[in-house]
C-alpha cells in the first residue's frame, strides 16, 4: 500500500538512495541516524513501517527490534544486512545489500507491491462500486475535504464525519467558506504562505499547522492538500487530507523540554563542578598546610571569597548560652560588620543552623541583618556546620552571587566541605594537646550499664583496665583490657556490642583480653569531645575516666554531650598541670613522625599482644589475623617499624 509512513535508520552514507526507492513506490520517509533518535520517533509518531540497517552506533538493529516490540509492537520491521555472519531470526524479514536488486526487494516488502508477489489474485467483479467509495470516503478514520476552485476564493463543497469530528464544524456550517476559517492567531505565517503557493502553483502540499476548532480550542493539524486532475487534466477540485495530532506534538514539545532541562542541568552541574572542585582543592591544601584552627578559619575565608560566585565568607562561633555570634574570620563583608552579632540578629536561616547542626540557606529577609547576604550584593546565603562527631567547631558562612550559585547540588557539596574543615580543625586541637606542655587533667566518673566498658566489666564479672586500642585492617576497634582474674571469654562474646573476643595472655595475676567492638570505642568518643583518654577502669557499677584537654577545651560543653548520652555523668577532678613525662613525649612525637599508619598499627598490636614478651604468648600470625592481614605483610611493617624505632633511639642518645 503506496502512502505509508516509513522511519529509515542510516547512516547519511548511502542513505538517500535508499529514501529515493522508497518515496519513489509512495511511502512518506522520515530519517534518523541511531537507534535513541528511531525509538524518540516513533513514541511521538504514527509509523507502518522501521527499516533499519544492522550496524548502528553503539548499537545494532536487532537490539532495535527488541526494544520495538515493547514501545510499538504494530510497527512493522525490516533489516538491511550488508555483511556475512549476521544471525537473524526467521520472523524478521531481511534484505541483504547488493545493489538495485536489493532496493527492489525492500521496495517490495514495504510497499507490498502485487507484481513483485506470489499471492496476487483475480478481484475481477469485485471493484468498488461509485457508491462504495462515497462511503468510504465518509466514513474514513481522517477528515477529507474538497474545494472547487472553480469558485470564487476554493470554497469547501464537501467535508466528511471526520473533518467535522476533528474541527467540530457542522457540514452546513462550512460549506461555501474557505477552509482558512479554521486559522487563527498562532497559525504561523509561513506555513499558511507555503499552502497558498502551492495552491497557485497546482502542487501537493504537507504541512503541520495551528488550526481552531469551532469552540476556538486550537489544535494542531497534519494537513495534506492535493489537486484533483479531471479527465482533461485540469483541476477539478482540490481534496484536503487532515489528522488531529495535537497528542503527538504535545508529546513532542515534552520531550524536548525534557531535553532541554536535562540539557541545562548538565550544564549547571559542570559549573558547579568547575567552581566547587577549586575550592575543594584550595581547602584541601589549606587544612595540610596550616598547624592552627586560626590560621585555617582565615585562609578558608579568603578562598570562599576568592572563588568566581561566591561574594563573601565568614567562620564563627556561638557563645556559651548561645546568646551571640563571634566571627573569628570574615573576608568579603562590610567593614562595619560586628564581630559579635546578638542572636536575635542573625538571619533566621543562621539560627536554625545553631538550632539543629543542619545545613540551612536563605535569599535575604524583609529586615536586613548584619550578615543579610544583600549587604555584599549576593542573592543567597549558606551557613554549613563545622560538626565532628558531637563536637561543634562553629558555622562556615558563604554567599551566593546569583541564583544558580548554591542550589542543592552545590549544598551537598560544601555539607562535605564542612565535615572536611571541622575533621581539619580537630586534627589541629588533637595535635596540640599532643604537644602542648600544658593540659586540663579531667576525672571522670560515668554509671550507666550501657557504657561499653561496663558491659564488658558486668559480663566478666571482674573490674576491667583500658590497656590501648588498636584498629583491624577494616578499621574496627579493638580494645585491650586487663583484668586480675581468670575469665570465661564466652560471656563477652555474646554481647551485642562486641564483634568479637579473645584472650590474648593469662598469668597467675593477670588476664589480657582484646574486644573488638560493633560500636564506638570509648577513645574515638572522648575524642570527637576534644579530649584523650589516658586511663580508664571500670566496673559493672561505674567507668573512671582520665582525659587530658587543652586548655582552651570548653569542659561544661564536653560533660553536658556525656550527659546527653548516659545516665550520670559526674566530674570527680579537674587539674591544670604540666604534661608528664615530657621527654618522653617528645621523643614518642619523634617517632610517630617517622612510622606510617600501618607500621604504627603493627607496631601496637604486636604490643598490646605480648608479640614481645618471653616466652611469646603469640605468634606473628596471630597477630596478623587480628589486622585482618597477612603474616608476611605484619611482619614486612613490623620490621619496618623497629628499624625506625631504633633509628629514633639511637638519634636521640
Amino acid at each position: 500500500m503506496a502512502g505509508l509512513r516509513t522511519l529509515l535508520v542510516h547512516s547519511p552514507a548511502g542513505r538517500d538512495r535508499i529514501r529515493s526507492k522508497l518515496e519513489a513506490a509512495g511511502c512518506r520517509v522520515e530519517t534518523v541516524s541511531t537507534s535513541t533518535a528511531a525509538l524518540k520517533s516513533v513514541a511521538t509518531g504514527q509509523f507502518e513501517w522501521l527499516v533499519s540497517e544492522y550496524d548502528l552506533p553503539g548499537d545494532n538493529g536487532l537490539e532495535l527490534k527488541s526494544a520495538l516490540e515493547t514501545l510499538a509492537p504494530d510497527v512493522s520491521f525490516v533489516l538491511l544486512v550488508d555483511r556475512e555472519g549476521v544471525s537473524v531470526p526467521d520472523e524478521i524479514p531481511v534484505v541483504k545489500r547488493n545493489g538495485e536488486g536489493s532496493l527492489e526487494q525492500l521496495s517490495s516488502i514495504v510497499t507490498d507491491n502485487p507484481e513483485s508477489t506470489t499471492d496476487r489474485q483475480d478481484i475481477t467483479g469485485h471493484e468498488p462500486s461509485d457508491e462504495a467509495i462515497r462511503r468510504a470516503i465518509k466514513n474514513a478514520p481522517i477528515g477529507i475535504s474538497l474545494s472547487d476552485p472553480s469558485l470564487s476564493d476554493y470554497p469547501l463543497v464537501y467535508t466528511n464525519d471526520a473533518w467535522e469530528s476533528v474541527t467540530g464544524y457542522e457540514t452546513d456550517e462550512v460549506l461555501g467558506r474557505n477552509p482558512r476559517l479554521l486559522q487563527g492567531p498562532e497559525s504561523d505565517p509561513e506555513t499558511v504562505d507555503q499552502l497558498s503557493t502551492a495552491i497557485a502553483n497546482e502542487e501537493p502540499a504537507n504541512v503541520e499547522i495551528r488550526n481552531y476548532k469551532r469552540d476556538g480550542t486550537p489544535f494542531w493539524n497534519d494537513l495534506t492538500v492535493a489537486p484533483v486532475h479531471d479527465e482533461d487534466g485540469e483541476v477539478a477540485h482540490y481534496v484536503g487530507f487532515q489528522i488531529d495530532v495535537t497528542d503527538r506534538r504535545e508529546a513532542e514539545a515534552l520531550a524536548e523540554e525534557r531535553a532541554r532541562k536535562l540539557d541545562d542541568q548538565r550544564r549547571a552541574l559542570r559549573r558547579v563542578l568547575d567552581r566547587v572542585n577549586g575550592l575543594l582543592s584550595e581547602v584541601s591544601g589549606i587544612l595540610v598546610e596550616s598547624t592552627d584552627s586560626e590560621t585555617i578559619a582565615h585562609r578558608v575565608c579568603e578562598a570562599v571569597a576568592s572563588e568566581p560566585g561566591y561574594a563573601a565568607g565568614w567562620v564563627g562561633s556561638v557563645s556559651p548560652g548561645e546568646t551571640s555570634l563571634e566571627l573569628s574570620a570574615s573576608c568579603g563583608l562590610p567593614t562595619d560588620t560586628p564581630c559579635e552579632i546578638p542572636t536575635e540578629s542573625l538571619p533566621s536561616a543562621l539560627k536554625r543552623a545553631i538550632e539543629t547542626d543542619d545545613l540551612q540557606w536563605t535569599s535575604g529577609e524583609d529586615t536586613e541583618t548584619p550578615l543579610d547576604p544583600k549587604r555584599v550584593s549576593a542573592r543567597r546565603l549558606l551557613v554549613v556546620p563545622l560538626c565532628y562527631g558531637e563536637r561543634r567547631y562553629g558555622l562556615l558562612g558563604v554567599y551566593g552571587t546569583d541564583s544558580e550559585v548554591l542550589d542543592r547540588r552545590e549544598q551537598q557539596v560544601f555539607a562535605s566541605l564542612g565535615r572536611m574543615i571541622a575533621n581539619g580543625l580537630h586534627a589541629v586541637e588533637a595535635t596540640r594537646l599532643l604537644t602542648t606542655d600544658h593540659v586540663v587533667e579531667l576525672e571522670i566518673e560515668i554509671r550507666d550499664e550501657q557504657f561499653g566498658l561496663s558491659q564488658i566489666a558486668a559480663a566478666i564479672g571482674e573490674r576491667v583496665q583500658h590497656n590501648g586500642t588498636t584498629r583491624t585492617n577494616t578499621g574496627d576497634c579493638v580494645l585491650y583490657l586487663s583484668t586480675e582474674e581468670s575469665i570465661g571469654i564466652e560471656a563477652v562474646s555474646d554481647l551485642s556490642s562486641v564483634s568479637a573476643a579473645r584472650i590474648v595472655s593469662e598469668t597467675n595475676t593477670e588476664t589480657t583480653l582484646a574486644v573488638e567492638l560493633a560500636c564506638v570505642a570509648p577513645d574515638d568518643e572522648i575524642a570527637e569531645l576534644g579530649g584523650v583518654i589516658t586511663e580508664a577502669t571500670a566496673s559493672a557499677e561505674a567507668a573512671r575516666l582520665t582525659v587530658e584537654v587543652p586548655p582552651q577545651q570548653d569542659v561544661r560543653s564536653l560533660l553536658d554531650t556525656l550527659r546527653d548520652d548516659y545516665e550520670t555523668v559526674e566530674l570527680r577532678a579537674r587539674t591544670e598541670r604540666d604534661r608528664r613525662e615530657h621527654r618522653s613525649e617528645e621523643f614518642a612525637a619523634a617517632v610517630d613522625e617517622r612510622l606510617t599508619d600501618r607500621q604504627r598499627a603493627a607496631l601496637k598490636a604486636a604490643q598490646l599482644n605480648g608479640y614481645f614478651e618471653w616466652p611469646r604468648p603469640v605468634d606473628g600470625e596471630a597477630v596478623a589475623k587480628t589486622m585482618g592481614i597477612t603474616r608476611q605483610t605484619f611482619h614486612q611493617h613490623l620490621r619496618a617499624a623497629e628499624q625506625k624505632l631504633v633509628e629514633a633511639y639511637v638519634e636521640a642518645a
